[in-house]
């Protein structure tokens, strides 16, 4: 067999699943685009030691509609992409975790620091620019 027979009866074999219903699409755009809204709403909310973990939460949601939907990972029959992704999550927490929980534990190890903060002198003005 020709290398151009087997490539072209291996691409035939790729395709598992019919593609999904337009409407399908339109409502995972229209979940993205809420959850937009909802990311710009909470920049404007002040949630504490937990600004963070909020604003991941509504990335890693998100960026799973566009992989499971988008990237048709929800009907990949190849469990190996999932394996990638699972993965690529697991190290994500492995990265992100021990910084936030440094980030929420810096003020309990160090008291001076958060007083220091505190304590700060405002800023002076900035003297006006002479005229020419």
């Amino acid at each position: 067999m020709a290398h151009n027979e087997m490539h072209a009866s291996h691409a035939s074999e790729e395709l598992h699943h019919e593609p999904l219903p337009v409407k399908v699409y339109v409502g995972v755009f229209v979940g993205l685009l809420f959850l937009t809204f909802v990311t710009v709403a909470i920049a404007g909310f002040d949630f504490g030691d937990f600004n963070m973990v909020v604003a991941m939460a509504v990335a890693l949601t998100k960026a799973s509609l566009v992989v499971l939907y988008f990237m048709n990972l929800k009907h990949d029959h190849d469990r190996l992409n999932g394996v990638i992704f699972l993965t690529g999550l697991f190290f994500l927490v492995v990265f992100i975790g021990p910084t936030m929980w440094d980030a929420f534990t810096r003020d309990a190890l160090d008291p001076d620091r958060a007083r220091a903060v505190e304590m700060a002198p405002p800023a002076a003005p900035a003297a006006p620019a002479a005229a020419q």
